[in-house]
């Protein structure tokens, strides 16, 4: 089975840039969060694979681990694992099979599988969070399955700000990643080193990162004035999606001026929903709905915009 997967060195340096997401996360939750991250990458390599393996040379991508762990690190870590699993089934088939494969995929896979779970499963993904092992309780959640009933909370930062205008956790817990919250969203720190660390390795273009985070942190000045911006850019999923899926190099924008534009919309975008939709949580929704429109925004621009005069010969 080894033999059947393709080797892509920019897909391993993202998964090593996830290393420490998921081992902090395991500390924070238990170890339940690292048989979701396994069983979703089982399950979106056995998916793949069926589509690939009568195919001639037909190779699973190293994609698929990416697409895995990253669907896995936005779910909750009191998801149930067959939801994983259905959740990374439909983000290789959906999300990347139908549209011919890797490479060729309009959406975000492991967007769209989180989209699909959010919607399908709201109470998995809403009701019941836990509140993560602090520092001082080491080894906290390394030495069990999952966090004491105790610990169990209904709401997120997000959450709790929206429905009461306050929260019992601070800035620095935020930064820390000491809240409740998806298994990787919550340590702002470890996901701005990974940031790092892309960029570094030129694994992840920064444009798309500062384009995004500026859009965010100005629409939260329009929409939430008087409010501490860095919440908006510190919890919920904004972090993590800002430095891991929209710098997917298959589904970002392409050209000079439509990675900024594809950037500034996702963020304006996932504050704008926060504000004014149902739901808490706007940045899966504004990186599908960016996806969905950079064809036509791209042939605006090479066509219409920055096209050059055709010169006529006399």
């Amino acid at each position: 089975m080894i033999e059947r997967i393709m080797k892509q060195a920019i897909m391993n340096r993202v998964l090593y840039a996830l290393l420490p997401i998921v081992l902090f996360s395991i500390f924070l939750f238990g170890w339940k969060v690292f048989a979701i991250v396994i069983v979703s990458n089982l399950a979106a390599f056995l998916t793949e694979f069926l589509f690939i393996r009568k195919k001639k040379n037909g190779k699973v991508t190293m994609a698929v681990f990416v697409t895995g762990t990253l669907l896995a690190l936005t779910l909750p870590p009191t998801i149930p694992l067959w939801i994983a699993a259905l959740g990374a089934v439909v983000a290789i088939t959906f999300g990347k099979m139908v549209f011919g494969g890797f490479g060729l995929n309009m959406f975000n896979p492991a967007i769209l599988g989180r989209t699909f779970v959010y919607i399908s499963f709201p109470q998995q993904m809403t009701i019941t969070w836990l509140k993560p092992y602090t520092l001082s309780s080491f080894p906290g959640g390394l030495i069990r399955w999952t966090a004491e009933p105790a610990l169990k909370t209904s709401a997120t930062i997000l959450g709790q700000l929206r429905n009461s205008g306050a929260t019992e956790y601070s800035m620095s817990n935020a930064f820390w990643g000491l809240i409740p919250g998806s298994i990787g969203e919550t340590s702002a720190l470890l996901i701005i080193l990974a940031g790092i660390y892309l960029i570094i390795t030129k694994t992840a273009k920064w444009q798309p990162m500062v384009a995004t985070t500026l859009s965010l942190l100005i629409s939260s000045l329009i929409f939430y004035p008087g409010s501490d911006i860095l919440f908006t850019l510190f919890t919920g999923g904004a972090l993590f999606g800002i430095v891991f899926m929209t710098t997917d190099p298959v589904s970002q924008a392409k050209g000079k001026y439509a990675i900024w534009i594809y950037g500034i919309l996702i963020g304006f975008l996932t504050v704008f929903i926060r504000k004014f939709s149902l739901f808490y949580e706007g940045m899966m929704f504004a990186i599908l709905l960016t996806n969905a429109f950079m064809p036509m925004i791209e042939y605006l621009i090479d066509n219409v915009i920055t096209r050059k005069p055709e010169v006529k010969k006399t």
